[in-house]
């Protein structure tokens, strides 16, 4: 029973490192779309200025505006999935958990049970000298 408790909390070790992995993975996910929605702000701010040269560079600013969009969404997908997978991990974590908290009760009863065993057998093995 013991060894049993001991394996499935180095599991639960196991998957909580995993859910903070996930977790991680993320929060890169969600600085990525925010660092391409501030490259967006600044392309839009810049295409807004009147600037002599700016009619120079108007195609080139809008594909690449384009693409950071295409970018955006991308990553919003891959964001979206990314959640269901550290949704999956967390739940993982909790069914883990909840296992180990049973195995202790579990292993708990079993001591006890085994030392009122081991009492009831000390106790039936006296022999008394002041009973007839």
């Amino acid at each position: 029973m013991q060894k049993r408790l001991q394996k499935t909390k180095r599991l639960l070790k196991l998957q909580q490192k995993l859910h903070e992995i996930e977790k991680w993975k993320l929060a890169g996910l969600q600085q990525r779309i925010i660092e391409v929605q501030d490259a967006q702000a600044t392309l839009i701010t810049t295409l807004n200025d009147d600037d002599a040269l700016h009619g120079l560079f108007v195609e080139a600013r809008a594909k690449r505006l384009q693409s950071l969009s295409v970018e955006e969404v991308r990553i919003k997908q891959a964001q979206e999935q990314q959640s269901k997978v550290a949704l999956d991990k967390a739940m993982k974590v909790k069914r883990t958990e909840r296992l180990v908290d049973r195995l202790n009760v579990e292993h708990r009863r079993h001591d006890e049970k085994k030392d009122y065993l081991s009492l009831l057998d000390v106790l039936a093995s006296k022999t008394d000298a002041s009973l007839p």
